[in-house]
């Protein structure tokens, strides 16, 4: 190895392990960041479709997307092999999850706002609860 050739593409220099800092993913600007926004970040598409299936059952899910997996013998592995491949029904499901979770995130806030907005009803007597 010639010094005097430090670009040459076959020889690499060597790095120390020991002197060398390990990288870790916040260190290193080129590591994937976690998206925060993205509700479809670490959902699998088998959690995605078993969500849907419990939330609306498959009959409802059928009439909301036209697709023969869910209208025909519907099951989670022939809806999964069929979602896999073809892209524009896996979008509508992912769109059709996203829009539910965010539907129930809604009115589940609704729902605890509703409930620290009651007041305590008298008890039978017209008198106040003790404390």
């Amino acid at each position: 190895m010639n010094p005097s050739q430090p670009n040459d593409p076959i020889s690499e220099p060597t790095v120390d392990p020991i002197s060398e800092p390990a990288t870790t993913p916040e260190s290193n600007p080129e590591a994937p960041k976690p998206q925060r926004n993205n509700p479809l970040h670490g959902v699998t598409l088998e959690v995605i479709l078993k969500y849907l299936v419990a939330e609306y059952g498959w009959e409802e899910l059928g009439d909301r997307i036209n697709i023969h997996c869910f209208n025909y013998d519907p099951s989670i592995k022939s809806s999964l092999k069929f979602l896999r491949k073809t892209e524009w029904a896996r979008a509508k499901v992912e769109r059709l999850y996203v829009n539910s979770i965010s539907f129930d995130e809604r009115h589940r806030g609704r729902e605890l706002e509703q409930r620290e907005a009651k007041p305590i009803p008298p008890n039978v007597w017209g008198q106040p609860r003790p404390e």
